[in-house]
């Protein structure tokens, strides 16, 4: 079956839709109308733009080209992941992200495109670049969780901390049940989505493979790649972030460094 293409004016048509909600914010005065305005605006040229130059990096699929998109990428997510979180964009902590990220999508990347998929060239941007995308996205939701909880929790149970340690825990212990904890919140979203899917929810690559002419069966056996190479690139990703940014976070004391939180 061929694929069927949208037009610009259908997916005008398309935005009408956007009354529904609009109608229901604005009636119970939610405030939100002007974000959902924005956000709208933003998601569309934004999309628009990414949309072109994909149609490029794929055509030109050069493998610097595409590792350069993804460090930007990396780089984007880890703002985002910093500012989400409530901490302050520190330099040693955004670098400590940043490192802990791009090792953690490097090593995703790697085993799925060279030994599940077994892509003669694994920086192939038609497979690289959505894949990386994928699990990029799913991290960066993992890591606001996993971040924040890991750091707040510290703060608001100083006196929990401090307990440990001067009861002779080494800071790698006091740290355990707040790593813990925070592993545990950042990975539930994902195996929620993993218990269900299928049943409750048709994911979307599973979906635009489908709509683009593949066969259902060829579908399934991607998602299910996916959501493994999402999974193992969620909780790897939480762990590098906190183990590396946990180095400069504390002072010689073992004591929080408060200036790294927003919220102080």
């Amino acid at each position: 079956m061929d694929i069927i293409d949208i037009t610009w004016g259908q997916l005008a048509i398309g935005s009408v839709i956007l009354i529904i909600p609009a109608l229901i914010l604005w009636k119970y005065q939610t405030g939100l109308l002007k974000k959902m305005g924005v956000a709208v605006v933003r998601m569309t040229l934004q999309l628009i733009f990414v949309g072109y130059y994909l149609e490029y990096l794929f055509q030109y699929d050069n493998p610097w080209l595409n590792i350069a998109w993804i460090i930007i990428m990396v780089i984007v997510a880890d703002f985002a992941t910093i500012d989400r979180s409530e901490l302050r964009r520190n330099k040693k902590l955004i670098i400590s992200l940043f490192a802990a990220t791009f090792l953690g999508i490097i090593v995703i990347d790697l085993f799925f495109l060279k030994f599940v998929i077994q892509l003669p060239n694994i920086l192939a941007a038609q497979y690289a670049i959505p894949i990386t995308g994928m699990v990029l996205g799913n991290c960066l939701r993992s890591n606001v969780i996993g971040i924040n909880e890991f750091y707040y929790s510290i703060y608001e149970h100083k006196e929990r901390y401090r307990f440990y340690l001067a009861n002779g825990a080494k800071q790698k212990e006091a740290l355990f049940p707040f790593f813990r904890t925070a592993l545990i919140k950042s990975a539930n979203p994902t195996l929620a989505s993993m218990a269900t899917i299928g049943l409750v929810s048709l994911p979307g690559m599973m979906t635009g493979q489908i709509l683009s002419g593949s066969s259902p069966l060829i579908a399934i056996k991607y998602q299910i790649m996916i959501m493994l190479a999402i999974f193992s690139g969620t909780i790897l990703s939480v762990y590098l972030g906190i183990s590396f940014s946990s180095k400069f976070a504390f002072d010689n004391r073992n004591n929080l460094d408060k200036t790294i939180l927003k919220k102080d």
